[in-house]
């Protein structure tokens, strides 16, 4: 029989979270992309999400994780109760070339964490590109030494799924 997950991929704006998710998925997703009615977002991006994206992978044959993407903006924020809820455990992704964006993603980790009493994985997207290091990021977000933090490239099958293992691994000893 096969063992679920419920995981969560979470962030702020243009973190990355909808890319993991169609990235890492073994099915088409399900995403709730709008056109972005925010002037200051729209010059990053033309879309967002606006409820959810949803996907699947198989990890093996005994396990399976439930793929669920977050909105990015406040706005939204009110779809963090209804998709943290069940969750086995979070990805919290940051852009590792925004360092403007982690005050406001500091906000967002402390709401996360109180949602769930879950492992989570804090994980630097875009790591392709000229930005911080995960230990610079885990300073900067003010996160104790022990707390893992991974680089990833969300638009690469292998680096989300690595990211992902490692989140089940860590759900699993705990």
């Amino acid at each position: 029989m096969t063992k679920l997950y419920k995981i969560v991929i979470t962030g702020i704006f243009n973190a990355g979270k909808t890319t993991f998710v169609n990235t890492l998925s073994d099915i088409d997703t399900v995403n709730t992309d709008e056109t972005t009615t925010n002037s200051a977002e729209a010059k990053i991006k033309s879309t967002t999400t606006v409820a959810m994206d949803y996907g699947w992978v198989n990890i093996d044959n005994e396990r399976a994780i439930h793929l669920f993407g977050t909105p990015g903006q406040d706005r939204f924020d009110f779809m963090h109760d209804f998709l943290a809820d069940g969750m086995d455990g979070f990805i919290f992704l940051v852009d590792s070339t925004d360092r403007s964006a982690f005050k406001q993603a500091g906000k967002l980790l402390t709401t996360f964490k109180k949602l769930g009493n879950v492992p989570y994985l804090l994980v630097a997207n875009k790591t392709d590109l000229s930005g911080l290091s995960p230990d610079e990021i885990r300073q900067m977000l003010k996160l104790p030494q022990k707390q893992p933090v991974a680089s990833c490239v969300a638009t690469d099958k292998a680096s989300v799924r690595a990211v992902a293992e490692r989140l089940i691994t860590i759900i699993e000893g705990r």
